[in-house]
């Protein structure tokens, strides 16, 4: 999940003028336009109380320093003030669906979101097999402009869980399905195909994925064994141009065991979620670092959170992981947290 977030703080401008006019002369009065810059002040923490949201998903808006938080219980994408307050922000839906991954396209002013039947996935019903939809939001009004159904070019998918989303600098858009093991692309124009299938030998689906500006995505593989484990793990390197010349990035060092959500920062490092190995769920973030164009890459931070899903990052470089305990989903208080490396 994952994001390219820049700050801009409030401005306010307080200028007075007045004006004299005569038959012969205009003297404008106009005093000197003072402007004051005031930097938003970034929490610790930030606690959102009384909504059964079940968060996955967080992104950082740059245009007025908030948050957005997607929902399992397929609610409303919520935007998420500093001090934590809050509001729900899509609508327009034609029905509901559970959220994981979202990602801001600032430049075409574009929430976009991975969208999928949870309740289908927790039925224990072998015939029912989910869905996955790419679901596109005008980033200022909140409203859905596209609902791209993506299931339908695999149909013989054993079931669909569309977990994460990323744009590259043409506008295309990729979604990660966890369950069908592959990444779906869509166009501008709102064309969807099957970009990549999973052949690296891991036997795992795609989870966390994000755009370099190099031209290529990196995607986590990853499963969950029955201790809540991350298991069958790896990266891959994925040029946008040429998706059949996919690599395994070579992880050179100990503390990676698989990313679930993660981001490329401006420098062109990773940070992302990870599991330490030994409790469940994501309680590690760290940071990746690549000196040969991620051929390989090795953990150059690493620091212990709370169970978590993924990570944004703000443009001075602060890291917030939305925490997530899946074992109680309609608990109705969650937590934004600083993650200082």
């Amino acid at each position: 999940m994952k994001k390219i977030l820049i700050l801009i703080g409030a401005i306010s401008i307080i200028a007075t003028s007045c004006k004299t006019n005569s038959k012969s002369k205009t003297t404008d009065n106009t005093s000197k336009v003072e402007k004051e810059v005031t930097k938003p002040t970034f929490p610790e923490k930030i606690i959102i109380k009384g909504i059964a949201q079940n968060p996955e998903g967080i992104e950082f808006d740059k245009n007025d320093n908030t948050f957005y938080l997607s929902s399992l219980n397929a609610g409303p994408i919520i935007k998420v003030n500093l001090d934590g307050t809050y509001k729900p922000f899509t609508s327009g839906e034609k029905f509901p669906l559970s959220t994981a991954g979202i990602q801001i396209d600032t430049k075409r002013n574009r929430l976009l979101v991975a969208g999928f039947n949870g309740t289908e996935l927790l039925d224990n019903d072998p015939k029912t097999k989910g869905t996955a939809f790419l679901r596109i939001y005008n980033l200022k009004t909140g409203v859905i402009e596209k609902d791209i159904n993506l299931s339908y070019l695999l149909p013989d998918a054993s079931a669909y869980f569309a977990n994460d989303v990323a744009v590259d600098d043409k506008g295309n858009v990729y979604i990660s399905d966890w369950y069908a093991r592959v990444v779906y692309k869509v166009d501008l124009e709102g064309n969807a195909s099957v970009f990549w299938t999973n052949e690296t030998g891991f036997e795992s689906g795609a989870n966390g994925l994000d755009f370099h500006k190099d031209g290529y995505l990196l995607v986590s593989l990853l499963t969950v064994n029955e201790k809540g484990l991350y298991d069958n793990y790896g990266l891959v390197k994925i040029p946008v141009n040429d998706p059949k010349s996919a690599e395994v990035v070579e992880i050179t060092n100990s503390g990676f065991t698989g990313f679930d959500g993660m981001v490329i920062k401006e420098n062109g490092n990773v940070v992302g979620v990870t599991n330490n190995g030994t409790a469940p769920g994501g309680n590690t973030l760290i940071e990746l670092s690549s000196n040969d164009g991620w051929k390989s890459a090795k953990v150059i931070h690493s620091k212990t959170i709370p169970a978590s899903t993924t990570v944004a990052i703000t443009p001075n470089n602060e890291n917030y992981v939305i925490n997530q305990d899946f074992t109680q989903p309609m608990k109705k208080d969650w937590t934004i947290e600083q993650v200082k490396f």
